[in-house]
């Protein structure tokens, strides 16, 4: 090759890269902070459930049911009983700003035991006189535990699991309005029965359609519904019905020797006691003890006397 040829010119779209500069910091590591939804979008998790189940050899061969236990623990948010800003879809709510959805039928009074919060059974001075004066308890911010026997409790249970508080409600009034329509519908066999003598009358104008039993039934007796920690009775109360006269011994007490009648009366016991009446009450006393003590002696020597003859 000659000396004159020369190394080719860089093109025009390489001279006109302009150099970009970057920012102070932008090879180093960063840190994104990002925030959650809230309320009711929020991801967290609000009820842990576990169920474990036992079988016989006994059982399998005759296809019993699983003994279940179930066990959750639920947490409700003040966005489920409260109206705040960005959630405020609540109507029934009290002067307290709460809003009243009741508890299950396993989480009243009713079916709760006497050390939970229950309504006495035994005693009957602090049993209610009416059942409309048991209070109804409603859900409320904090943690709750509920336990369940069989599957039947677990998998309604699993069913409420879908909605919130006031869907869960409605689904509760549904059922009982079930169960209420096919009591009704079973009574009113039984007196069309007696009446007409059939063992299947005819349904009546009230019922529209079939009127088929409950699919699920009533699992309030097997499950349980507690707030953590649970509404223990006060136990101080039953201590002070007890110790009551005790107390009112003590006033007493306390009232005469604050008056000073207990000074009083120690005074005139040490007056008496300097003159000769403690003494002469002391010897009549002895006297009166040693001669009852020689009648009797007397008394039984006449009956060895009589007894041997």
């Amino acid at each position: 090759m000659s000396s004159t040829e020369q190394t080719p010119a860089p093109s025009p779209q390489q001279q006109q890269q302009p150099r970009v500069r970057k920012p102070p910091f932008a090879d180093w590591p960063t840190i994104k902070i990002l925030t959650p939804p809230q309320g009711r979008f929020s991801p967290k998790v609000d009820e842990w459930c576990f169920t474990y189940c036992s079988q016989t050899v006994s059982g399998r061969i005759h296809s019993k049911e699983p003994e279940c236990h179930s066990v959750c623990l639920r947490k409700v948010f003040p966005h489920e009983v409260r109206n705040i800003l960005s959630f405020k879809r609540h109507q029934s709510v009290g002067p307290d700003g709460k809003a009243k959805y009741p508890l299950p039928a396993e989480g009243q009074s009713a079916n709760l035991p006497r050390m939970l919060g229950g309504l006495p059974k035994d005693d009957s001075e602090d049993r209610p006189k009416a059942p409309s004066a048991t209070p109804t308890k409603f859900w409320d911010e904090g943690w709750y535990l509920w336990t369940g026997k069989g599957q039947w409790a677990f998998l309604q249970k699993t069913e409420k699991m879908m909605f919130d508080l006031q869907n869960q409600q409605q689904l509760d009034m549904v059922r009982e309005s079930r169960k209420e329509v096919w009591h009704d519908y079973q009574e009113q066999l039984k007196q069309n029965a007696g009446e007409q003598g059939e063992r299947v009358p005819p349904i009546g104008a009230q019922w529209w359609g079939p009127i088929v039993p409950p699919k699920s039934p009533d699992t309030s007796s097997l499950s349980l519904l507690v707030p953590l920690p649970p509404d223990f009775p006060p136990v101080w109360d039953r201590i002070n019905k007890l110790l009551a006269p005790s107390f009112q011994v003590l006033g007493i007490l306390h009232e005469s020797i604050t008056s000073g009648e207990q000074k009083q009366f120690a005074k005139r016991v040490w007056e008496k006691a300097k003159t000769e009446e403690p003494f002469v009450l002391a010897q009549r006393t002895c006297s009166r003890a040693y001669e009852q003590w020689k009648k009797r002696d007397v008394a039984e020597e006449d009956d060895g006397k009589k007894g041997s003859t």
